[in-house]
């Protein structure tokens, strides 16, 4: 097994479809399940290094290579950035990471360019440390110095200043350790801790999220933790977690969740309920739907009930919910830190092609609260365009209905800004970036 040409291979397949980092490295290393696990821990780290620095490292190799990066083949490329990654940010020794990557180009029949990739990361090893910064405004210098696309930094700083906003992206450059939701219809925090206490000795609690473990030490892959087939708990980011609460769920209620995806949030408000009431989880995928079906099964839900449907155009005769979760797809600008390969393949334009789609959702769900209820605008992004400016469009749109936050929990009003929007930040709350708006129907 040769780790450098899995990482390519993962490199590659993440730029030219539309499937998850995760579920592309994990089918890789399930290749692989014989390897050394050390091998398996490189392949993982040298694939997150490239994305979570191509730009820094692009930068750096455009030193040194005779050619414009841009003119070169993506293999080229790739390969170079394997080793520069392994040259400036993994420290492998200056002659093992150049060997490394020349048999690499030779292995991929990329004969021609061998002595390209020797010449110049043999150049990168001597002088990188002396490359002048990047040049041009601060938010170019940011994006290239901190590799984020330059239009997102441009609207961070707008918003947030320059301090704020590099801290931002700078959250986004250290691996975000794993946590877990305890599935409290099976089990209790407490509990969980106990159970994998010998597995993770340093679990550590978060604010945002009461349910929730998160492993800051040492850990074995997190698949490999005991108690997931058992349901007893679903990996889950504290800010997802926080979701879930700013809903204000009951027993007895009627809950739709518009746009369930896998299902995390899903059964999260089926825990709320204390699997009490009528829980209505909206995919449109059938695979996606039968996954989730799954999921919720696992852990042991049965207030339940998957409806394949676009959520923008549901069936007619649905009774009215009490509350509605609209988890909208959005361009996912807020979990950088955790999926870097994001960041090199969103445009621009994302947000407004997405806007179209998050207002329908929205409107669909305000069309289906009953008299008292209240939905939840929820999105993993940062965008003015999908967060803000949405929320007013769908004021707009449905006049009746107000910004209210009812009894929010008190460990989450932190979040709250100064219009009265709930969002999350990586600097500040240690966990993904989520924005949340939460509507009900105004009285009287």
């Amino acid at each position: 097994m040769n780790p450098r040409r899995a990482a390519f291979r993962v490199l590659g397949q993440s730029q030219e479809t539309p499937r998850r980092l995760e579920a592309l490295l994990d089918e890789e290393l399930s290749r692989h399940q014989a390897a050394d696990p050390r091998d398996r821990a490189f392949i993982a780290n040298l694939v997150y290094t490239v994305l979570r620095q191509r730009s820094w490292l692009d930068h750096l190799l455009a030193a040194f290579v005779r050619r414009p990066l841009e003119k070169l083949d993506p293999p080229v490329l790739s390969v170079l950035r394997l080793g520069a990654a392994e040259l400036v940010c993994l420290r492998t020794p200056d002659h093992a990471a150049v060997h490394a990557a020349v048999n690499l180009a030779r292995a991929l029949g990329l004969h021609a360019t061998t002595g390209l990739v020797n010449a110049s990361l043999r150049a990168l090893a001597r002088g990188w440390p002396q490359v002048p910064p990047p040049a041009g405004d601060l938010a170019q210098v940011l994006a290239v110095r901190h590799s984020h696309p330059a239009w997102l930094v441009v609207e961070l700083l707008e918003r947030y200043g320059p301090a704020d906003t590099e801290a931002w992206l700078l959250a986004n450059q250290e691996p975000r350790p794993p946590a877990l939701r305890a599935n409290t219809l099976l089990t209790t925090r407490e509990n969980l801790r106990e159970l994998l206490a010998s597995h993770c000795p340093d679990l550590r609690q978060h604010p945002l999220a009461p349910e929730g473990l998160v492993l800051a030490g040492p850990h074995p892959p997190v698949a490999a933790l005991p108690g997931f087939g058992e349901g007893l708990w679903q990996m889950q980011d504290p800010g997802a977690t926080a979701i879930g609460h700013l809903l204000g769920v009951a027993p007895g209620m009627r809950v739709l969740d518009l746009c369930a995806g896998a299902g995390g949030k899903t059964g999260h408000l089926a825990a709320l309920m204390q699997d009490q009431g009528e829980l209505t989880a909206v995919e449109p995928s059938p695979g996606r739907a039968k996954a989730l079906k799954d999921n919720l099964t696992r852990l042991g839900v049965t207030c339940a009930r998957v409806l394949q449907a676009d959520g923008t155009a549901l069936p007619a005769g649905l009774e009215r919910f009490d509350r509605v979760l609209v988890d909208a797809p959005c361009t996912g600008l807020g979990v950088l830190g955790r999926r870097p390969d994001l960041r090199w393949r969103r445009a621009p334009g994302d947000p407004a092609r997405l806007a179209g789609l998050q207002l329908a959702l929205g409107c669909a769900a305000a069309d289906l609260l009953a008299p008292g209820g209240a939905m939840l605008y929820a999105t993993c992004t940062v965008t003015r365009t999908e967060n803000e400016d949405m929320v007013a469009a769908l004021l707009a749109a449905r006049p009746a209905l107000r910004l209210e936050w009812g009894n929010m929990p008190e460990s989450l009003r932190a979040g709250l800004d100064g219009q009265g929007f709930w969002r999350t930040q990586p600097q500040v709350d240690a966990c993904d970036g989520f924005f949340a708006a939460r509507l009900a129907f105004a009285q009287g």
